[in-house]
């Protein structure tokens, strides 16, 4: 397990854990995987060094978020009103009154949808630069907000229709094809037990994931979180169950998976990395 996924790990399996105290099927194949991966150049990698692969995810993210935002707006920092649109292209590029930002350069996107209660969802984006300074977004349709921000400049709506969009398909249905769903054998752990490991098989059949004998319907989840950090280099799914069982997936750049996790309603959790 490569030290970007163990990393992801640490900091995944907490938010899992602390999380737990529609309806499409689609199969996830590994060949659907290759044709939305791609391998850039990594600024990052020292010299004579291979570049570390990037998850080509803005094709599948860029028509969810594509869209026009307006509604009660006022500028930040401070309250003055503010005549504003917040567009952002399939692209990735965003733009609001003057103020421009390329979120395909993003070192982190987070995205959760969750149940609202009323037999419905919400689904809210959250886009970050390296830097305050290089910029922030977030576009939310669970309480129908979406602001952007750079330097010392941005802008606040509420009441942003537009941002319903976002609410009509689940996570795993989005980026369905970077979920990498064939069968793999991982070395597995109880944190219960951690000096004790053995086999298991993960893989992911039409919309339920199996870690060993833990089977998680995405359909049935209650709240999905996705985490694309490194600008692409690691991609992380969590889901969250009614009866708070959870399950986590952990990717590398290539799309491979490197680590799992699963906990049942008594409070163990099986987790699991690759072997190589």
């Amino acid at each position: 397990m490569n030290r970007r996924i163990a990393v992801l790990s640490a900091l995944t399996l907490s938010l899992l854990l602390s999380a737990c105290n529609k309806d499409k099927d689609g199969s996830v194949t590994g060949d659907a995987q290759a044709e939305t991966s791609a391998q850039v150049q990594d600024d990052d990698a020292p010299a004579g060094e291979a570049p570390a692969p990037q998850l080509k995810y803005w094709p599948l993210l860029g028509p969810m978020v594509a869209g026009s935002y307006t509604g009660s707006c006022m500028r930040t920092p401070g309250t003055d009103t503010a005549n504003v649109t917040i567009t952002v292209g399939a692209d990735g590029k965003a733009s609001a009154n003057g103020l421009a930002i390329d979120f395909r350069d993003a070192h982190n996107i987070t995205l959760q949808r969750m149940a609202n209660g009323k037999g419905g969802h919400g689904t809210s984006a959250m886009f970050h630069m390296n830097s305050a300074q290089e910029g922030a977004m977030t576009l939310s349709g669970i309480d129908g907000t979406a602001s952007i921000e750079r330097d010392d400049k941005g802008f606040l709506c509420t009441q942003v229709a537009a941002t319903g969009k976002l609410n009509t398909q689940p996570l795993h249905q989005v980026l369905a094809s970077l979920i990498n769903g064939k069968k793999q054998t991982l070395s597995c752990g109880d944190i219960k037990n951690p000096l004790v490991r053995r086999d298991a098989d993960v893989e992911i059949d039409g919309s339920v994931i199996k870690v060993g004998d833990a089977s998680f319907d995405m359909k049935l989840a209650s709240t999905e979180t996705v985490n694309i950090d490194d600008a692409g280099r690691s991609m992380t799914l969590i889901l969250v169950m009614p009866d708070a069982r959870s399950v986590q997936l952990a990717y590398d750049g290539a799309g491979k998976l490197g680590m799992a996790s699963a906990r049942n309603t008594a409070g163990s959790t099986l987790t699991c990395a690759s072997k190589e």
